[in-house]
């Protein structure tokens, strides 16, 4: 399978490595695992203002450098506008929506969304933000923080 990580996943990688890794549904020997730079550059911001130690950050680095980092490029623009549109209600695309109101997605999120859907990558998260894009724009794979920590 192709997984696609949310930053949320990163997060509680760096405050509890061995742990995480055992509760990540991640097959390390058959699945490929992908980060986007999106994800990376929100982890980065979070060390910088909270003064992480250079051990917490390590963890985090050490495991993205075994994943595939993906970077935001001209190719995601279009599933971006969708997916953008498709949570607001106003994609011409689409007629019915399973929610009644728009979901208002953080441009970094979207970007993320924009980079599962393009790929066809299983995106794996612990927050509901990407359930209305479930079977829609990608899979969305959501387990519970209390799994992680």
């Amino acid at each position: 399978m192709n997984l696609l990580l949310d930053t949320n996943i990163l997060l509680y990688l760096s405050k509890n490595p061995k742990r995480v890794l055992g509760n990540i549904p991640v097959d390390f020997d058959n699945d490929r695992v992908y980060l986007s730079i999106v994800s990376i550059g929100e982890l980065k911001s979070l060390a910088f203002q909270n003064n992480w130690s250079i051990e917490r950050w390590d963890v985090v680095k050490n495991f993205y450098d075994s994943c595939n980092v993906l970077e935001v490029n001209e190719s995601l623009i279009n599933a971006y506008s969708q997916i953008d549109a498709y949570s607001q209600r106003r994609n011409p695309g689409y007629d019915e929506y399973s929610f009644a109101t728009p979901r208002n997605m953080g441009k970094n999120d979207l970007w993320i969304a924009s980079t599962a859907a393009l790929l066809g990558l299983t995106l794996v998260t612990t927050d509901k933000d990407f359930d209305h894009l479930h079977q829609v724009f990608m899979e969305v794979k959501r387990i519970t923080p209390e799994t992680l920590v």
